[in-house]
């Protein structure tokens, strides 16, 4: 079975996908959405092929809707402007079926990471287009954060919280007067993500996968993203902690600075601008 498709199409990958059946079929089409590094290099060509994807009929509702979430970055990414407000729409469309979702164990698995996702790059394709839906998304982000329920976290809200961060230095540009409320949230959630994070399993690490020496560690992925949320988690804090309306409002834009998606130069200067 094929798996590279660096150089291929997106129909060029459909067309190989409709040429398996059952467990194969399923296997390559998930392995196109959680690793975009297996799809066609062009971001268009992985467009088209996310967008077959999210209807595939031999996945997981998980899945379809990570195809959806996958599409829309890559859109936002191209600065996009005729197709965001499309992959917008797909994304605010499948808003009750996210919600649907259940808590399960596994980062792909588990409605929380699903939901913060989703709310993550509908908000900087919102930001993009104009803030259109802001009242929308920042009800629903302060719904589901405040409505999170820390007996039913697992240990993956360690690589949640990156987006729920994220989320909230966008949604504070149209909530300045709830930053403090919000940063409070921020902490604690960091915090608790922390104390759950593999708890169980330490001795599994020490017994078998910890080196004897400091210096023969190894950076997991998720520390760098998390040391960056606790980055933008201080530029939130330093934006509540400031009591002049003017002077707050021009720290909440430095907050939203660092929390709009930058995987390009484009991307990036087309959300700054917007920021203002």
């Amino acid at each position: 079975m094929k798996n590279d498709f660096q150089n291929s199409t997106g129909a060029d990958v459909l067309s190989d996908l409709k040429r398996l059946s059952g467990r194969k079929r399923r296997t390559l089409a998930r392995t196109l959405i959680y690793k975009k590094n297996r799809r066609p290099a062009s971001k268009d060509e992985q467009i088209v092929l996310l967008d077959a994807l999210r209807s595939e009929e031999v996945l997981t509702d998980f899945d379809r809707i990570y195809a959806l979430i996958a599409g829309c970055h890559k859109v936002c990414e191209n600065v996009d402007m005729q197709a965001a407000p499309v992959w917008l729409d797909h994304l605010l469309g499948a808003e009750q079926s996210i919600r649907r979702m259940p808590i399960g164990f596994g980062l792909r698995k588990d409605r929380t990471h699903l939901v913060f996702s989703a709310l993550n790059v509908a908000l900087n394709l919102d930001l993009l287009t104009g803030r259109r839906h802001a009242g929308r998304l920042c009800d629903w982000f302060f719904e589901e954060l405040e409505g999170l329920n820390p007996r039913k976290m697992t240990p993956y809200l360690f690589n949640t919280t990156s987006n729920v961060v994220k989320c909230g230095g966008i949604v504070a540009l149209s909530r300045p007067e709830s930053v403090a409320h919000l940063a409070g949230l921020l902490r604690l959630l960091m915090s608790y993500s922390v104390e759950i994070n593999n708890a169980e399993h330490w001795w599994f690490y020490a017994r078998f996968r910890a080196p004897s020496r400091v210096g023969e560690l190894t950076e997991r992925a998720s520390f760098g993203s998390y040391c960056r949320s606790v980055v933008r988690m201080f530029a939130l804090e330093k934006a509540a902690a400031e009591s002049d309306p003017v002077a707050r409002a021009a720290l909440v834009k430095e907050a939203a600075y660092l929390c709009v998606a930058q995987a390009t130069d484009a991307q990036r200067d087309a959300l700054f601008e917007r920021v203002g």
